[in-house]
């Protein structure tokens, strides 16, 4: 919280305060509200649409001001300890600071003005920030009040009870559907997914805001605004409720703060039991909406350390109003006067709020820069080539400005203290101190991860040999075969039509041959019978292309292979995946290695090793083998990070036909572990896990910055390369 301008001309710094007589602005409503037996006074600011919330003691003190004496005398006045000069000078120092008060002694005209010269600048850098942005459109109220009549029933009691009926069969079908689940998600962005997803998202995020309206809307409140936010170019609609904070209820407020996410779960267990029930398009359909309905509510709106709905709830069931603000002040504030030894502002938090604002405080502050850094790198994956220069924009704006000002208002020619030069020098004393001790003391975790995978150990996928179009599927997965078993028959009738063709021109050409020796016609005989040569062997392809178009079973075993009947009729080229097959069920776990320890894993060939599959306790297991060559061709696409997985990809450069889709950014290594029967039989081919070994000796500091710099290296290659 920034001091005034203008400092007291006594030693004491509350001299200012005490003696300023203060005049309340007159449109300032109080109101009295009592919550969880504790009592407290709300503020609101009718004209710049903002609230404030203060203790009892606060307000009668700020209740007595008359523009006639100062706060000194007004604390003297009133009969309770508590409210003494310290005090008094607080409580005048917020009444100027949030423009609800004047005084002409403290010179409020040019501090108003500083304000408004701030927060005019602060706009101006929030609509130049090409990564996060914010366009006002109308004022939804007429588009509400068409709709309430109809919709302010997905608030009463009897649509909660359908809602938590229809949750629980929700959550029992992704139970029982988990792992089919996880290969539904795999092709999500395949084809057309992408832009589904988008148009999806949209919609959505319309039902979601028109949520809060109708809920603010259904206790009283007012939504006058209504608009778009773009972040990362990604459009978010939003509407302004800030009149919830009128409501006398706080259940009232965290209704209307999680009616967006109310409704949108709701859609999410509609469109997973529908995904479940059904098949082909209308289930591709219900699961992206479940997605989109699901998973990005939770990561993005119920977060709490963002200002969304999840924040507006917690600050609510804590019982603090103001939460962010006021944690994250306390703590940039009390950064500075730990590193610089700046004064400290005086501490506005009430003592039962205390620990609450500085334990979020500290966690936003951090979250609010992993995500601007986050977010610029986004950028420049997201948006490749143009991107680097958003991203370098919106670092400047989020991350260089913030630091410029508070180099000013710290160091430069805006402080308003001395720094300490002794609380300085202990500060760099104490990052030198931590830096040796992570370099020359501290050793880097004594064991690794990488990331592995379950497969089975002789599994064989059968690719299409030929183009065509799926014709029939004679097979489900789990189904037992025999070797030569059909399996699937494709359609190509080109390729048959031409097969036609040309084994009436080798007849042709054969009868040609035998007209021109008859006739003693050698030259054109020997020509004929090179041009006849090379349409046999035109006609042997073609053969063998054409009796490929049966894909028949090259062993005894099983068939493996999700939704294998929705296939038929789909098209595919040359060298697509059709269906796995494996020998046995005997499994291996194969994992991937980081080249830069390579070495580490050779010295643990021999030596059991932890390894961790999701959903299974931790076994131990042995490297049975290490492939020596490292390749930037996935291990297994479960372990991608387009399938959920930790490995980084980028679009294949190979122009091969049944080449991969995708390839690794850096190459790695692949390592075999071996498995007892008794584990082999307990795992399922896909599941994903983590392989720990034993690492060489590594200080902390430097294993910390090789792993930065892998990961800025590869998020920077990825926004050079995709394209």
């Amino acid at each position: 919280m920034n001091t005034p301008a203008m400092q007291p001309m006594s030693g004491d710094p509350n001299a200012q305060w005490l003696d300023a007589v203060l005049t309340l602005r007159q449109e300032l409503r109080f109101e009295t509200r009592t919550q969880q037996g504790k009592q407290f006074v709300v503020v609101e600011d009718p004209v710049r649409n903002k609230f404030f919330q203060i203790g009892v003691r606060e307000f009668s003190l700020i209740s007595s001001i008359d523009s006639q004496q100062s706060m000194g005398e007004l604390a003297a006045a009133m009969d309770d300890e508590e409210v003494n000069e310290t005090f008094a000078a607080q409580v005048c120092q917020w009444l100027i600071q949030s423009n609800l008060a004047f005084c002409d002694s403290i010179d409020s005209s040019k501090r108003i003005n500083a304000q408004v010269q701030s927060i005019e600048k602060a706009s101006l850098i929030g609509k130049l920030n090409p990564i996060s942005f914010k366009v006002k459109l109308f004022n939804p109220t007429r588009a509400l009040n068409a709709i309430f009549p109809f919709s302010k029933f997905a608030f009463s009691k009897a649509f909660f009870a359908v809602w938590c009926i229809v949750a629980i069969i929700g959550l029992k079908t992704i139970w029982s559907n988990w792992d089919a689940m996880g290969g539904a998600s795999t092709g999500i962005l395949s084809g057309y997914g992408w832009a589904w997803l988008l148009v999806f998202w949209l919609l959505l995020k319309v039902i979601h805001e028109a949520a809060h309206g109708i809920a603010c809307r259904k206790f009283g409140g007012e939504v006058p605004e209504a608009g778009i936010l773009f972040l990362l170019f990604t459009p978010m609609a939003y509407v302004n409720v800030t009149s919830m904070w009128r409501f006398g209820s706080r259940w009232h407020r965290i209704v209307v703060a999680a009616a967006g996410m109310y409704v949108e779960l709701f859609i999410s267990f509609i469109s997973v039991i529908v995904w479940s029930r059904t098949e082909g398009l209308v289930a591709d359909t219900a699961f992206q909406l479940f997605i989109m309905s699901s998973v990005t509510t939770i990561l993005f709106n119920a977060n709490p350390l963002m200002r969304f709905d999840g924040y507006f709830i917690l600050s609510d069931l804590l019982g603090v109003a103001n939460l962010y603000p006021k944690g994250t002040k306390w703590f940039g504030d009390r950064m500075k006067s730990l590193i610089f030894g700046t004064p400290t502002t005086p501490n506005l938090i009430p003592r039962g709020e205390f620990w609450r604002c500085s334990i979020y405080g500290t966690m936003a502050f951090f979250w609010k820069i992993l995500i601007s850094i986050s977010l610029t790198i986004g950028a420049s994956v997201l948006l490749p080539n143009f991107g680097v220069f958003l991203a370098a924009i919106g670092g400047a704006l989020w991350i260089g400005m913030p630091l410029y000002q508070q180099y000013q208002q710290t160091i430069g020619s805006k402080a308003k203290h001395p720094i300490s030069q002794k609380r300085l020098g202990i500060s760099i004393g104490t990052i030198a101190c931590v830096a040796g001790l992570l370099f020359f003391v501290l050793g880097a975790p004594a064991t690794k991860s990488a990331p592995a995978v379950v497969q089975f150990s002789n599994e064989t996928i059968l690719r299409a040999e030929s183009p065509g179009f799926i014709d029939e599927v004679l097979v489900t997965s789990g189904d037992q075969v025999k070797l030569g078993d059909l399996l699937v028959r494709l359609r190509n009738q080109e390729l048959l039509d031409e097969l036609t063709k040309l084994s009436c021109d080798v007849d042709g050409s054969r009868i040609q041959v035998r007209i021109h020796q008859q006739n003693d016609e050698l030259g054109l005989a020997t020509v004929e019978e090179e041009r006849l040569i090379g349409l046999e062997k035109q006609l042997e392809e073609k053969t063998k292309m054409a009796t490929s178009l049966e894909i028949r079973a090259p062993f005894d075993g099983f068939v493996f292979q999700r939704q294998l009947q929705n296939m038929q009729g789909q098209f595919v080229e040359q060298g697509d995946p059709v269906l796995n097959v494996a020998q046995h069920r005997s499994k291996e776990v194969i994992v991937s290695i980081d080249q830069r320890d390579l070495d580490s894993v050779k010295e643990n060939q021999g030596q059991e090793i932890r390894v961790a599959i999701a959903g299974m306790p931790v076994f131990r297991s042995r490297f049975r083998r290490v492939n020596p060559r490292a390749s930037t061709t996935p291990t297994h696409p479960s372990l991608c990070a387009f399938a959920g997985g930790s490995l980084p990809v980028k679009p294949a450069a190979t122009d091969s036909e049944s080449g991969p889709a995708f390839e690794l950014l850096t190459p790695r290594f692949t390592a075999e572990l071996s498995l007892e029967d008794s584990v082999s039989k307990s795992l399922h081919s896909g599941q994903r896990g983590l392989a720990f070994f034993k690492t060489n000796r590594q200080s902390m500091g430097s294993y910390l910055y090789l792993a930065s710099c892998d990961w800025l290296r590869n998020k920077i290659e990825l926004a050079m390369q995709v394209q």
